[in-house]
């Protein structure tokens, strides 16, 4: 039987362990970044864009040179068509549209362009130089990468900055450049503001194929350190835990096959320890069993013998007493005789010999040995069905199956057994319709002298051995026998086999 987790599988929960520990690593390098070199929003977004924002701003201003006033909204409706942005030209301080289209900015970015906008000018009472390139010695001001830098030797100010609005949510780039005065004066003070409402927009901000490649390949990275190593894992507690089911059942031969020299490879060899240990312990308990019952069956003879003398003997007045005790040493005896069977089963001689054998022959047989009047017995089992087992050992498991739902659930209703092939096995299933089993005793019924009293009536008599041959016998085919309860009622045993290819 393979081993099938009930829960989360490891792997995944080690690899989803391992990403976040990635992004968590990020986190501590963004936040070591911002404080070790002042890295903030701003830097990041406009760092790897400076150059496009520039380029952009470069391109309307030109454009906006070459255009009277009356043109410019036209220009910034081009522009922002082709960047798929939203632009807007105000004055210095954001106060005054430059384009005669009145737009309501939001007081955060006002306030960004106040401040802004002082720097570089001077504090008021203070002489500062001509405005923006009127010195045409030099030529108008240029847009620089690192900054707005004029011409003419009077303070640069801070070229751009990014401000981040809500309600609704808008990231805002403020661009300041030179343009044409009203009459005409070269180098006035002006804000370009670009405005968009996607951080992903790829010409202001991300190139967010760039990130997700980025992103990939460092779950690349990731993946490759990682999945070797989770792989390795899984898989030696994956065939650890198969090998545990397997002696649970009761298959102690299997063995945990792990090369492996850390605690995962000691604890296989411990497993392999444990099941030699314990299939010792059960052949000595069931071979301890044989001989117990084989010893009986000389004593058990000599009373029948010496029980028959004494009833030939017996008066009229002694015969009652003589069936209570005639009954008790066939109870002995049968008792006896499932001891042996159980403990020759259970030995599994591994020069058992397996066949082929007709499953529908094998159960009509079994069905012929049952008493008459305990139950109706329903057979279901297309004749081409073969086994791979030992005929005597699938008769005697048949046998003690019917006996046992015959005994307990005969007067409940019919008895039915089928069989059907599954790939290479075969099942084969008896059903009755009586009470079932208490959930608890699903586990226990199997394993000798277990009775569960509580669903069973204790006066229908019995050792708990019957199950439990059947289960040996069974084992010894190379099979598998398990039971559940129906609904609303009953219990259903079902046998697997493998299929004989014949």
């Amino acid at each position: 039987m393979a081993y099938k987790s009930k829960r989360w599988s490891l792997a995944p929960r080690i690899l989803g362990l391992a990403m976040l520990n990635l992004l968590l690593i990020g986190f501590v390098l963004a936040i070591f970044a911002q404080w070790m070199f002042g890295l903030n929003i701003e830097s990041i977004a406009l760092g790897p864009s400076r150059a496009r924002i520039s380029a952009i701003a470069n391109d309307v201003q030109g454009s906006l040179d070459l255009e009277p006033r009356t043109q410019w909204s036209g220009v910034l409706a081009k522009y922002a068509e082709k960047h798929e942005v939203d632009l807007f030209l105000v004055g210095p301080e954001g106060r005054v549209s430059l384009t005669g289209v009145h737009v309501q900015l939001p007081e955060k970015l006002l306030k960004r362009m106040g401040g802004s906008s002082s720097k570089g000018y001077g504090r008021p009472g203070e002489r500062r130089g001509p405005p923006f390139g009127d010195d045409q010695r030099h030529g108008p001001p240029q847009i620089t990468d690192s900054g707005f830098v004029p011409r003419g030797g009077f303070p640069a100010v801070e070229k751009s900055f990014f401000v981040v609005t809500r309600a609704p949510l808008s990231y805002w780039v403020g661009v300041r450049i030179p343009v044409n005065g009203p009459n005409g004066e070269k180098g006035r003070p002006a804000v370009l503001l670009l405005r968009t409402h996607s951080i992903l927009n790829r010409t202001l901000f991300f190139e967010w194929r760039s990130l997700m490649w980025l992103g990939l390949a460092l779950a690349a990275v990731a993946l490759l350190c990682w999945l070797p190593f989770v792989h390795g894992v899984t898989r030696s507690i994956h065939e650890m835990a198969g090998a545990t089911e397997e002696i649970a059942q009761g298959r102690f031969g299997t063995k945990v096959s792990l090369q492996r020299q850390d605690e995962l490879g000691h604890l296989g060899e411990q497993i392999n320890r444990m099941a030699l240990r314990l299939e010792g312990f059960v052949k000595h308990q069931k071979r301890f069993l044989g001989d117990i019952a084989h010893e009986l069956c000389a004593p058990i003879a000599r009373i029948q013998f010496a029980f028959g003398i004494l009833e030939q003997k017996a008066s009229e007045v002694e015969e009652p007493h003589l069936a209570v005790l005639r009954d008790e040493i066939q109870e002995m005896s049968s008792l006896v005789n499932e001891l042996l069977m159980f403990a020759k089963a259970g030995m599994q001689p591994s020069d058992t010999p397996l066949v082929s054998v007709g499953l529908d022959p094998v159960v009509r047989n079994a069905v012929s040995h049952q008493l008459p009047g305990t139950g109706a017995i329903q057979v279901s089992i297309p004749p081409e069905i073969t086994v791979v087992a030992y005929e005597p050992y699938l008769l005697r498991a048949i046998s003690n199956l019917l006996r046992n739902a015959l005994r307990y659930a005969g007067a409940s209703g019919p008895i039915l057994i089928a069989a059907r092939r599954e790939a290479n096995r075969v099942l084969l299933t008896v059903t009755d319709c009586g009470p079932g089993l208490p959930e608890e005793a699903i586990e226990d019924v199997f394993a000798p002298f277990y009775r569960p009293e509580l669903a069973r009536s204790p006066d229908t008599g019995g050792a708990g051995l019957g199950l439990a041959i059947v289960k040996s016998c069974i084992e010894a085919c190379h099979g598998t026998v398990a039971c559940r309860n129906r609904e609303p009622s009953g219990l259903e045993v079902t046998i697997s086999l493998a299929a004989s290819k014949g």
